[in-house]
């Protein structure tokens, strides 16, 4: 994870997912579920607390309606991509649920 988080990482746990340029120039905005794998990955070494930090900051980046989009652009907030993305809602999902796991049985898990 310190890889990723000294070459990928935004602010507020948010992860590019990648950073050389493409067909488009260089990625402006990052990708929201890479945020979401970077929790469930925390959560799944036993760092609940930092977990559920990122995850409710997160959570901010939903709409009214609380759907995400693909990606997030990291100066200002706003959902960038494909919107409402689905894989953004199965990392939110898979985290949401593997934070839960930890907490209600940490001795099986």
């Amino acid at each position: 994870l310190e890889v990723l988080e000294e070459n990928l990482r935004s602010n507020g746990g948010l992860f590019y997912r990648y950073k050389h340029p493409d067909d488009f120039g260089e990625p402006e905005s990052t990708f929201l579920i890479c945020a979401f794998w970077y929790v469930e990955a925390l959560a799944r070494m036993h760092r609940l607390d930092d977990a559920i930090e990122i995850f409710e900051r997160l959570l901010g980046h939903a709409n009214h309606l609380g759907l995400f989009s693909e990606d997030v652009h990291p100066a200002t907030g706003s959902q960038w991509g494909n919107f409402p993305q689905t894989y953004s809602h199965v990392g939110l999902i898979n985290a949401a649920y593997t934070i839960a796991r930890k907490l209600d049985q940490p001795i099986y898990l």
